[in-house]
């Protein structure tokens, strides 16, 4: 009966310790870049990128270089554009 009770004590406390930290597991952070430094950085991506290609690599790793090199250019996109609407002025 104090097993039942210790496990059901050790479970209840570990949802609660999900729920007290799932509010603070996610931040966001904005980094501002000039334009030549944001050119800068993808044009080194893309070469890093044909690095890899070009390695000795196993197939498996330069998959996996490649994938990560492409979400990283697509959110420096993505981020640059949203930056983009959002200076541009409406017309009223």
């Amino acid at each position: 009966m104090k097993e039942n009770k210790k496990f059901i004590k050790g479970i209840l406390t570990g949802i609660g310790i999900m729920f007290l930290t799932a509010f603070a597991a996610e931040k966001t952070f904005t980094l501002k870049f000039s334009e030549t430094d944001i050119n800068k950085h993808y044009q080194k991506l893309s070469v890093i990128r044909q690095i890899v290609d070009n390695s000795n690599l196993s197939h498996q790793e330069v998959v996996y270089v490649t994938k990560s090199i492409d979400s990283l250019q697509a959110e420096i996109l993505t981020q640059v554009k949203a930056q983009l609407v959002q200076e541009t002025p409406s017309k009223k």
